[in-house]
């Protein structure tokens, strides 16, 4: 009598084929079974598997592998539905095959038998093994084109990054929308911004706030444009990597976005940090040593009976300064800028004049923007009206309409943009010119972290201090012409110069007409760490 055949079965299935061609676990086994019975084959065990074909580094194959090593001869068939439950790629088929054949296993796929043996059967196993691979491939190139067509309509068409969740709009498309994780994106991104803490410190005060991001999705968060409205498409073949405006929500401004770059990327000044910032050291990280030009840091010294504060080298000079007195020699700088009340006043005036300019600019641009948006609207009737009168076809009309929608939306946040910015800087102006006026009050009454804005502001290069007095290569250019210097402080960067002078040859005429230099100035230059009540901070 002949020994029954014996078989291993083999199931394997992955998620998408579940769900878009019926292959199910338990429907292999059936049909793997009423096989068996009726071929009168013994089944000694089964795997089952949901895991790509790609490659045999799957979890159950490896297992049936060692199965079958160890129990050399145990089995005649490894038996599977059909050639692409076996395998997606016929390189590695090859191989497998020649290794079951060496442990006298013969793979056999029920529903597109084969015999081997016959060498024209090999095409045909080339076949079944190649189209499954041709179709994958194939799909793989459509999505891609598919995702690259979506992103270059502006839409974001993977999982939703942190601070937003994924939807869909009115054309049933996906795309995403802010989520309650976003006022902690916002909070994050402000915070780095300042400059004051590092980043793993901001990490750390998020997560505590309730924001729930590892280390590493935070500095990935950071450096992400799609906060501030703008998507990144990485190159493709011929295409180039590219950056354009996206269709959904900002959670921050693209001036936000560009300052934290500036702060990970160590251009923008970093205050220390909070962990070693002190009340009595408020020139720590503004300083220079006068004899090897390294940064001047500070601490604190016993001795009798008190605490008394130093500024002093870090790269190990004997350069030490009293942080006392370096704090009062700077409140009597900024007392030259309070007494210049001619300068003041000519401020007042070219901030008055700036104001109204600014309105009459606002003006225009609106109106252009309006004109515009209604050039915009107008082509989007004109293509609906020929789609109607059938001149053109509906899949190219939804293509205009689309274009001409993200220009019309494009355009409404730059007339946003022009309406929240507040015109009526007079206000500003008195608010701006009661700071200067009264600025060693100010700075006296500030806290620590105001008061290094303030230094930092008017000072955008490190200070050097000696015989009681600051020098400088640059000074803010509004404040230098305020403090009516009477030596030539713009001249080269190599020679250091007095930070404020006390008279100047270049001091404002009487009254309210200013003096040249004044006109000269650049009021983009002008920041203030703090707002008049009522509005947000903002650079004048």
């Amino acid at each position: 009598m002949m020994n029954q055949q014996k078989a291993i079965l083999y199931i394997r299935v992955s998620t998408d084929e579940q769900a878009e061609k019926g292959y199910s676990l338990k429907h292999q086994e059936e049909r793997l079974r009423q096989y068996c019975q009726h071929q009168q084959i013994e089944v000694i065990a089964v795997y089952k598997e949901d895991h790509s074909a790609k490659t045999f580094e799957r979890p159950e194959f490896n297992k049936l592998l060692a199965f079958l090593k160890k129990n050399k001869g145990c089995a005649d068939f490894l038996l599977f539905l059909k050639w692409d439950r076996f395998s997606r790629n016929a390189g590695d088929a090859y191989a497998m095959i020649n290794q079951l054949n060496k442990l006298g296993v013969e793979p056999q796929g029920i529903e597109q038998p084969l015999d081997l043996n016959v060498p024209e059967n090999k095409i045909m196993l080339a076949f079944y093994l190649a189209a499954p691979e041709v179709e994958n491939d194939r799909r793989s190139l459509n999505t891609i084109a598919g995702m690259r067509r979506a992103m270059k309509e502006g839409r974001h068409v993977t999982l939703a990054p942190r601070g937003y969740r994924n939807a869909r709009n009115e054309f049933n498309k996906p795309i995403i929308e802010p989520s309650k994780d976003a006022v902690h994106v916002e909070w994050s991104f402000k915070e780095v911004a300042k400059g004051v803490d590092t980043v793993l410190g901001v990490w750390k005060d998020a997560r505590k706030r309730g924001f729930e991001i590892s280390k590493n999705q935070f500095w990935n968060m950071l450096r992400n444009p799609i906060y501030c409205g703008k998507i990144f498409i990485p190159a493709y073949k011929d295409e180039p990597a590219c950056t354009i405006e996206a269709s959904h929500e900002p959670i921050i401004s693209e001036d936000l976005f560009d300052d934290v770059q500036a702060v990970l990327s160590g251009k923008k000044r970093k205050f220390p940090s909070r962990n070693t910032l002190k009340a009595e050291l408020p020139l720590r990280g503004f300083l220079e040593c006068r004899k090897c030009g390294g940064r001047l840091t500070g601490s604190a010294s016993k001795g009798n009976g008190g605490r008394y504060f130093y500024y002093h080298c870090s790269g190990g000079c004997d350069e030490r300064i009293k942080a006392e007195t370096a704090n009062d020699a700077l409140v009597k700088e900024f007392e030259k800028i309070s007494n210049s009340k001619g300068g003041i006043r000519a401020f007042k005036k070219i901030l008055h004049d700036y104001a109204l300019k600014q309105n009459k600019n606002q003006s225009t641009s609106k109106e252009l923007l309006n004109a515009e948006i209604e050039k915009n609207q107008q082509r989007i009737q004109n293509a609906q009206q020929m789609m109607v009168d059938g001149e053109l076809p509906l899949s190219e009309y939804k293509e205009i309409r689309s274009r001409f929608e993200k220009v019309i939306a494009d355009l409404n946040r730059k007339k946003s943009e022009l309406a929240s910015t507040d015109s009526n800087l007079k206000e500003y102006a008195e608010f701006c010119s009661g700071i200067i006026e009264n600025l060693p009050q100010y700075y006296t009454d500030a806290d620590l972290i105001a008061k290094q804005q303030i230094i930092g502001s008017m000072c955008p290069e490190k200070l050097v201090f000696e015989n009681n007095s600051f020098r400088t290569k640059r000074v803010n250019e509004v404040v230098l012409l305020i403090a009516n210097t009477d030596k030539d402080c713009n001249g080269s960067k190599k020679k250091l110069a007095p930070i404020f002078g006390s008279q100047s040859y270049q001091v404002p005429r009487t009254g309210f007409e200013p003096a040249h230099p004044f006109e000269r100035c650049d009021l983009n230059t002008v920041r203030l760490p703090i707002s008049p009540p009522g509005h947000s901070g903002r650079q004048i």
